[in-house]
């Protein structure tokens, strides 16, 4: 068996969301999302790894926040993993805590 190689508490419900990136751009679902990253479940087209993507993840009809990362792998009619770069202080500290209680 593997071990978690996760850093970061991570929440797996899904919450819709959009991505943008130099690949396009289009509505999809972001589930097991974390301060350090997360899957973007999207059956259209997915960016290459590598490619620089902006995932806005809604939590709700009240908050929703855009997030800048590298994507890290593709499954092919699944989606794509994207990892976060560092978010200014004082929206990782909103971010993380968001994912906390979203993680209780």
């Amino acid at each position: 068996m593997g071990s978690e190689r996760r850093q970061h508490e991570r929440v797996t419900k899904p919450f819709e969301g959009r991505w943008s990136g130099a690949s396009g751009a289009t509505e999809c679902r972001i589930s097991d999302i974390s301060t350090g990253g997360c899957f973007v479940q999207s059956l259209t087209s997915a960016p290459k790894p590598g490619e620089q993507t902006t995932v806005t993840v809604s939590f709700g009809q009240n908050f929703s926040m855009s997030l800048t990362g590298t994507v890290v792998y593709v499954e092919p009619g699944q989606g794509f993993a994207v990892k976060f770069e560092d978010l200014p202080a004082n929206d990782a500290a909103v971010f993380r805590a968001f994912i906390g209680q979203l993680a209780k």
